[in-house]
């Protein structure tokens, strides 16, 4: 099944195009990569997503079918959660900085609410011995671990990455791919259909050990978006084929 549809959409500030005709379908389960040079308007596809960017000039964004401005905008982002490049740690324990998802999350009842809990922590690879630790003093890893917990525990369904390894070291990044990569595929815990991921990195080696899917952009332009394998082997595009090249990929 389709879990979103972009149709036409471009948007601009002040007479300026950022994202021209964006069209393209995901399927539900998906991992997408999305990669590019700076200043390509990555980011701000994916905040068009959850309606973090108002900047939409045309076109459309569909979610499970329905239009993502036809949606009340907190549920929307309880749904379509977006994650940061750093995590925002709050005063408090680990274990309460997690839990703050609950006050907005999906709804679960009180007997699921602490089995969904424990499940959480497995996936995202959070140790028991640091729940009582003030979230705050936790390394840049544990912190990202402890904004995708949040997510999880919320019930969402598609989580939007947003360059999450940026500010971390290799080995970091590294561990915290190997959470992601055995996130992907995953049950939501709300509606249990499969996780979707779309994720936008620098590192095209992350992209070639998560996503099914790339899609590149340049200049607000999409360039190509095909399956990981024929992106990496066999770019459809002489621009494609220029990129990986200046990224020794």
């Amino acid at each position: 099944m389709l879990e979103l549809q972009i149709k036409d959409l471009c948007v601009g500030y002040n007479g300026k195009e950022i994202l021209h005709n964006i069209s393209l379908d995901i399927e539900n389960g998906s991992f997408i990569a999305i990669v590019g040079p700076s200043g390509a308007g990555k980011s701000t596809l994916l905040k068009q997503i959850n309606r973090l960017d108002p900047g939409k000039t045309g076109g459309s964004i569909l979610w499970r079918g329905k239009d993502v401005d036809d949606y009340d905008v907190h549920e929307l982002r309880r749904n379509l959660a977006y994650v940061f490049q750093k995590a925002v740690m709050f005063n408090g324990t680990t274990e309460e900085n997690i839990k703050l998802s609950l006050k907005y999350g999906h709804e679960f009842k009180p007997d699921e609410i602490e089995a969904l809990y424990q499940t959480v922590l497995e996936e995202a690879s959070i140790s028991q011995d640091i729940l009582d630790t003030p979230a705050q003093d936790l390394s840049g890893g544990q912190q990202q671990r402890v904004g995708i917990a949040r997510v999880l525990l919320m019930g969402s369904p598609v989580l939007l990455l947003d360059e999450p390894t940026a500010s971390l070291d290799v080995e970091t990044s590294n561990k915290f791919c190997q959470t992601l990569k055995q996130l992907k595929g995953g049950p939501a815990a709300k509606d249990g259909k499969k996780r979707t991921f779309l994720m936008i990195t620098h590192r095209l080696e992350e992209a070639k050990f998560l996503a099914d899917k790339i899609l590149m952009i340049e200049a607000g332009h999409i360039v190509e978006y095909t399956d990981c394998e024929t992106f990496f082997t066999h770019p459809q595009t002489q621009r494609a084929a220029e990129f990986l090249k200046a990224q020794a990929l």
